[in-house]
């Protein structure tokens, strides 16, 4: 019985689930799960809203203005500036209708939506084209920078251990 709830404790602290809400919220409007978006969420920023990265992404969800820009309306966002990608709203706000975009585009495959969030998206279309199935083991041989493969295989261990760990609600199992 200690070693299980030992155990829990360690996932707990390995896999927390911050901004349980507006993550639940933004997620919700997209269809997305919001294990995904925690997924995401770890491997981008480790959850530092300040976190800042060389290629000028910040936030939560490591968006560029360029990208922050093309969803922020959409987002409800107004008068998107650099410094409010650090606010964990309007990160998760704008992150969510972005990862929204590309589950429509890739019909929710999470291996896909993965990959397009850190690859882009003419890539993952052709790689998806390549490996001519939807099987995630085959797809992900297909993804073609080493980056991108490295960054699909992180994601998506993640998002089988909030899988695990979590419901759809993001209250622990």
């Amino acid at each position: 019985m200690q070693a299980a709830r030992a155990g829990f404790i360690k996932a707990a602290v390995d896999y927390p689930a911050p901004y349980r809400l507006q993550i639940l919220r933004e997620a919700k409007k997209q269809a997305l799960d919001p294990r995904l978006v925690l997924a995401i969420m770890k491997q981008e920023s480790r959850f530092k809203p300040d976190a800042k990265s060389p290629s000028a992404a910040r936030g939560l969800l490591q968006l560029t203005i360029d990208a922050a820009q093309k969803y922020g309306d959409r987002a409800g966002v107004r008068n998107l500036t650099e410094d409010s990608l650090y606010r964990p709203d309007v990160s998760i706000a704008v992150g969510c209708e972005y990862l929204g975009e590309l589950s429509r585009m890739f019909a929710g495959l999470p291996e896909a939506i993965v990959a397009s969030y850190n690859g882009g998206e003419d890539n993952v279309t052709r790689w998806l084209a390549r490996s001519n199935q939807r099987d995630e083991g085959v797809f992900a041989a297909e993804v073609g920078f080493t980056e991108t493969k490295n960054y699909v295989f992180k994601v998506m261990s993640y998002y089988r251990a909030y899988q695990q760990l979590y419901d759809s609600n993001l209250s622990h199992r």
